[in-house]
């Protein structure tokens, strides 16, 4: 029964609606070595012709002026850039932006300069079009998950969801398409399922 009512507690679903479009979502509770065994994809290459100088990040674009990215060590806006490597395959460069309190990432495509902004640091799948992000929550804020794939060198968010109510999770492995696997911030572990009624 315990077991029955714990599957139960942890079978979350929620619905929503955004032009016509329902999301399901739950969590089955894993143990570890189920986690373990999801290797985490490797997916960043250094590019040594991206360069930071006196708080300035370079980053070239293909027959275009370079990107620019600049530090500002001001109390009132602070803030700091840090290229974090090329993603394998792609003419895509990712940057971290670090504030005091807040942190976002960028996607910058060096064939056309566009820039994708994520909520957090991407885990691909193997595929390495499908990816996850996980938002660090502040104070007083819900974590957020932005699922995501690459079309063409773009990022398509395909939606965000809400993480599991009263808990961080702080590790992401073995995305798929409609999947992935979590570590919370109490060390368990979880399969969070999702499913859009549009796809």
């Amino acid at each position: 029964m315990k077991h029955l009512l714990s599957i139960i507690f942890l079978l979350v679903l929620s619905f929503s609606t955004t032009a016509q479009r329902r999301i399901s979502f739950y969590t089955t509770k894993i143990n570890k070595d189920q986690f373990d065994k999801c290797g985490k994809v490797s997916y960043l290459v250094a590019n040594a012709q991206i360069r930071k100088k006196s708080g300035s990040l370079r980053i070239p674009i293909v027959a275009k002026a370079a990107k620019v990215f600049k530090d500002d060590s001001s109390d009132r806006d602070f803030h700091e850039f840090k290229y974090l490597g090329d993603v394998k395959g792609t003419k895509l460069s990712l940057v971290q932006r670090i504030e005091y309190n807040d942190e976002e990432f960028y996607l910058l495509n060096r064939l056309t300069g566009t820039i994708d902004t994520l909520i957090g640091q991407p885990v691909f799948a193997q595929n390495m079009k499908n990816f996850v992000c996980v938002n660090n929550p502040g104070t007083d804020e819900k974590q957020q998950i932005q699922v995501c794939e690459m079309i063409d060198g773009r990022v398509k968010t395909r939606v965000y969801l809400d993480a599991i109510a009263n808990t961080i999770i702080e590790f992401v492995t073995c995305v798929n398409r409609n999947s992935f696997l979590a570590e919370d911030n109490y060390g368990k572990y979880w399969k969070i399922h999702f499913k859009l009624s549009d796809e």
